[in-house]
């Protein structure tokens, strides 16, 4: 015959912070999901690409996913400690006679601010946008040098 012990478990153990961790997820995976123009379409909506920072010795490696989006409507600003990416990807309006029954495109404007733990050396910073990537290399700077707010071209 087996004996089996009884575990006293709380329930509100497993679900602590499933509250928080669900918005995390949906936040994450679909962005803020505000509407900019609540009249028009749902589909225009503002959204947050997916973006990758990796940091070397001697530099930061940036890539924003922008499909859909033109690079003449990429704003980058750097100043010493962070990087401002806006971007826009517009809703094409369609004839009269063409309904759009069902789209998973995300349209709208995009902010993001990152900040860096290093200073960056804006002179030298580099970007290129190909195949709806956005690239960018920020080279640091090691001495105590203060830069003031630089736009980036895009290439």
């Amino acid at each position: 015959m087996r004996r089996f012990s009884i575990i006293k478990r709380e329930p509100s153990y497993f679900f602590e912070n499933i509250h928080e961790d669900l918005n995390r997820f949906l936040k994450d995976t679909f962005g803020d999901i505000e509407y900019l123009d609540k009249s028009a379409n749902s589909a225009y909506r503002a959204f947050r690409p997916a973006i990758e920072i990796k940091e070397k010795k001697d530099k930061y490696k940036i890539k924003v996913e922008l499909p859909n989006v033109n690079k003449e409507d990429i704003d980058v600003e750097m100043c010493e400690n962070a990087i401002s990416i806006k971007a826009e990807s517009k809703f094409e309006e369609t004839q009269e006679e063409e309904n759009i029954k069902t789209t998973e495109f995300r349209y709208g404007k995009f902010e993001r601010i990152i900040p860096l733990e290093q200073a960056i050396n804006c002179d030298e910073a580099k970007s290129e946008f190909k195949n709806g990537i956005l690239h960018i290399e920020l080279p640091k700077i090691h001495e105590d040098k203060k830069e003031e707010m630089k736009k980036l071209k895009i290439e």
